[in-house]
């Protein structure tokens, strides 16, 4: 009971002084200033991730329609690399390597294509929610 009296009396006797209003507004009209900043780079880095998911979809594009035209365009007796070694798992690869060279042009093609989706999964978190 004497606890609650004295605690009464601590808030009773507390009169807070109210600082410069001048002062206030500067540091509000900075920290607002400093939002505007973050809204603005925020902006340009989801500019910057959605560029760089066209690059990479116009790059896989372009680099895996170039390999399949090579690799599509040499004759099909001939083997696209060579060892010149009589080991037979060499030797194997040789005489696939068509098959091994468009396997692999599709893998780094589907993995382009992944990255890209993941980017833009990421971009999509990043981006402010709009209120309906």
């Amino acid at each position: 009971m004497n606890d609650d009296i004295r605690l009464q009396e601590l808030f009773d006797s507390f009169h807070p002084t109210l600082a410069d209003s001048n002062l206030f507004n500067q540091r509000l009209d900075r920290k607002l200033k400093m939002i505007d900043e973050i809204k603005q780079a925020q902006t340009n880095q989801i500019r910057h991730y959605r560029m760089a998911v066209v690059a990479a979809f116009v790059a896989g594009i372009i680099f895996g329609s170039v390999i399949f035209a090579i690799i599509l365009t040499t004759p099909s007796d001939v083997p696209l690399f060579s060892f010149g070694i009589n080991f037979y798992p060499l030797m194997l690869i040789e005489q696939n390597s068509r098959l091994i060279s468009m396997l692999l042009t599709s893998l780094i093609i589907a993995f382009c294509i992944v990255a890209m989706m993941n980017i833009n999964e990421m971009v999509n978190r990043i981006r402010p929610q709009r209120k309906p």
